[in-house]
């Protein structure tokens, strides 16, 4: 059996190593590439350890050879003799997912594998609104990062020749290059204003139309030619360059000349800013999980339990309400954030969205607001049922099991797309269906955790069985933990669980606090199993002690845990334990000093549980020390709760710590009592002490000590090794009969007046 273990295992590495290398030796897919200058999608194909490609933004070819994870190869622009050409070297990833590289002369070369781009339509030209239209929407798309949108955007361009004409000609064309760099600068301007595409006539019976662009704000254009050609296509023509350097600098002025930096965006001080934000944080949610699309919503409709998911929630619906109200383009809403208008960009029955400034502050952020944020999933649904539009917002966001679920429920089961509120009905028919599984499920997984749990000490009656109460709280807490992620999976609105999930969450911190003290419990009758088959003194002790101060903690975190699901502010909280705490510790001065008290007992260990202890008038044996007292039991087999405070400061004799036990007894002789005798006497019972192992014998002492007038003294002192009392009852019993047979053996009468003394 060991032997085919071990083929098997030899040969499962086998594949996986071919099925590494052959990964790590095929080119062959779509890559998403950036450079210095820009970036683009190439196509590779790997044949042996040959690879072609092209890059069809640029209209590039590349031969090259595969070396292991190495491709070394050449790149063209064409075959003319004056077409751009080089040589590049890239390096794949040990993953393959990425490389990194170099062009010849255009620097570093980076790239990442991707699946199924996004289909880019050619513009129609067949109109000037048309071209015009096309033209911002590729724009867009590529300031978005889909690079390729760049060389769509070109098509709606009449450019002009290049400054510098070759010597053998008079006509100098633009390389591909060239075409995108002036697409991007043209674009930067436009970006500067503000446009109304259906202002632009669709039908002209001219060749030309002047199109001025206006700026939010301030009294600055842009005016730009289109122009049909014999083709009948409208392009958008090339503003000479000192066309562009006016226009810059007339549109640059309401912002004193300042210009934009990348992510200057994010800073959201217009709506435009906002909505390319909340776009740019949807399309890149899992880089920053989310936090630069909740930057752009007013969150403060949300309880701070909710925040995290319901924010990404209500963000989803508003990212697909878009998709389906549609954008020509980011230019269509105004970037002026001087005018603390609200942007309204859709209006319905059952809300609007809208983004405002968060304050009347002049730098003050502009959101979508509060009533858009809670309303999303209304104003979601009521913008299913618009038409497709022509034009979508740049960007794009995963579908979520929501958005899949409810299409499936809009192509099977539309009849259960009817509003109850803000949910639909089919929500409410998962989310009960999920939660009577949940509870069956929660039952079923409870029974056997009892079950486990009663045989931690099969042999105590405390593990034995399970009461009912923690049953119950077992059960509600699995429960709850499997419901989760039921409301994110199903969609279900903040709006619906922002007056739920206080009072659900804090009878889950209850439930919580009652599981955790049971198994702590639980966990001490282990401990101190074990304890009682250790020799350490403070075991016991230590850990009674440390199950109080646990309990305790438990009970902390129940209390800040509600705090936290009914939205209590943390600070808050800090805050008034900070007041309250001094004046706590003022008014329970005593209770700190047992509480203090507790740990000295720990730390000095002056007794352990069981021990016999005389502290004051208390004594009795220790049976438990707790947080704030210690309990003993007396002689009487009464309990005495004693204040730690008190004891740590009080004088402990710990008889429990005796490594001997002393016998002290006089014996007094009334008659007969003649030297020879009392030598005799004193012989036999030195005799008895030493042949008893209970005695210690180098300890004993036996001698005459006095004479009175009525009897002569004789001292026995001697030191027993006994474990009990018990023990010792015993022993001196037999002791004392033994030398009543001795003194009568050596003729000696012992009369009234015995004393002894045990310590």
């Amino acid at each position: 059996m060991k032997s085919l273990l071990n083929c098997l295992a030899a040969l499962l590495f086998c594949l996986i190593s071919v099925n590494h290398a052959c990964a790590q030796n095929d080119w062959t897919g779509r890559w998403q590439t950036h450079w210095s200058e820009g970036g683009g999608q190439i196509t590779l194909e790997q044949q042996g350890d040959q690879v072609a490609g092209n890059y069809p933004l640029y209209g590039v070819r590349l031969e090259a050879t595969a070396d292991g994870r190495s491709l070394s190869g050449k790149w063209s622009e064409g075959d003319e003799p004056a077409a751009a050409r080089g040589e590049f070297i890239i390096t794949r990833s040990q993953d393959g997912r990425t490389f990194v590289g170099r062009f010849s002369t255009r620097g570093w070369w980076t790239g990442e594998r991707i699946g199924q781009s996004e289909t880019l339509a050619a513009i129609s030209l067949r109109s000037p609104r048309d071209a015009f239209v096309g033209f911002i929407v590729a724009c867009n798309r590529a300031q978005a990062g889909l690079e390729d949108a760049w060389g769509i955007a070109a098509d709606a361009v009449e450019f002009a020749p290049a400054a510098e004409p070759p010597t053998d000609s008079t006509d100098n064309p633009l390389s591909q290059s060239q075409r995108l760099l002036r697409v991007a600068e043209l674009f930067a301007l436009i970006d500067l204003t503000t446009i109304r595409a259906w202002d632009i006539p669709n039908t002209l019976a001219t060749d030309s139309y002047v199109l001025r662009l206006t700026q939010s704000g301030s009294d600055a254009s842009l005016e730009l030619t289109l122009h049909k050609n014999a083709q009948g296509d409208w392009r958008i023509v090339e503003p000479t360059a000192q066309q562009l350097a006016d226009a810059e600098k007339s549109l640059r002025a309401r912002d004193n000349g300042k210009v934009r930096t990348g992510n200057d965006y994010a800073r959201l001080q217009n709506p435009r800013a906002t909505m390319r934000a909340f776009l740019e944080g949807m399309t890149h949610w899992n880089e920053d999980n989310g936090a630069l699309a909740r930057s752009t919503m007013d969150l403060s409709v949300f309880s701070e339990i909710i925040r995290q998911t319901d924010s990404e929630l209500s963000a989803l619906f508003v990212r697909h309400a878009l998709d389906n109200i549609g954008l020509i383009g980011l230019q269509s809403i105004s970037d002026d954030g001087a005018d603390h208008t609200p942007y309204v960009h859709f209006v319905d029955g059952v809300g609007s969205i809208v983004i405002a400034p968060a304050s009347s502050a002049a730098d003050a952020p502009w959101q979508f607001t509060a009533d858009t944020v809670i309303n999303a999933p209304l104003l979601y649904r009521a913008s299913t049922g618009l038409p497709n539009p022509e034009f979508t917002p740049p960007g794009s966001v995963a579908e979520t099991a929501y958005f899949k679920l409810r299409g499936l429920f809009v192509d099977y089961a539309p009849y259960l797309l009817w509003g109850a509120g803000h949910a639909e009905a089919w929500q409410i028919i998962l989310a009960l269906s999920a939660l009577g599984l949940s509870i069956i499920l929660a039952r079923f997984v409870s029974g056997l955790v009892c079950r486990l749990l009663s045989r931690v000490d099969p042999g105590d009656e405390r593990t034995k069985d399970q009461p009912r109460w923690f049953r119950f709280a077992l059960t509600m807490l699995l429960a709850v933990s499997v419901m989760a992620q039921i409301p994110q999976v199903l969609g279900i609105p903040a709006n619906l669980r922002q007056h739920t999930i206080p009072v659900i969450g804090s009878v889950l911190c209850i439930a919580g606090v009652f599981v955790a003290w049971r198994m702590l419990s639980l966990l001490g009758v282990f401990l101190a199993g074990r304890a009682a088959r250790t020799a350490a003194r403070t075991d016991d002790i230590l850990l009674t002690f440390t199950i109080a101060v646990l309990r305790l903690g438990i009970v902390l975190a129940g209390f800040l845990a509600i705090a936290t699901v009914l939205s209590i502010s943390a600070t808050n909280i800090l805050a008034g334990l900070g007041i309250g705490g001094l004046a706590f510790a003022f008014a329970s001065r005593e209770t700190l000093s047992n509480v203090f008290g507790a740990g000295i007992l720990i730390t000095d260990r002056p007794f352990r549980s069981g021990d016999w202890i005389e502290t004051g008038d208390v004594e009795g044996s220790v049976e438990e020390v707790g947080i704030r007292s210690t309990r003993v039991r007396t002689v009487a087999d009464s309990v005495v709760v004693v204040p730690n405070g008190k004891l740590a400061d009080s004088t402990i004799n710990n008889l429990g710590t005796r490594r001997h036990r002393l016998l002290n007894l006089t014996v007094f002789v009334t008659e007969g009592g003649t030297p020879e005798r009392l030598q005799s006497f004193i012989e036999a019972v030195r005799t008895r002490i030493e042949s008893d192992p209970a005695f210690a014998r180098e300890e004993a002492k036996v001698g005459v000590i006095g004479l009175s007038a009525t009897a002569i003294e004789i001292q026995l002192s001697a030191y027993m090794n006994l474990p009990s009392d018990r023990a010792e009852s015993d022993t001196r019993h037999a002791l004392l009969t033994d030398l009543m047979r001795a003194a009568e053996l050596s003729g000696l009468t012992l009369g009234k007046g015995m004393q002894r003394g045990i310590y």
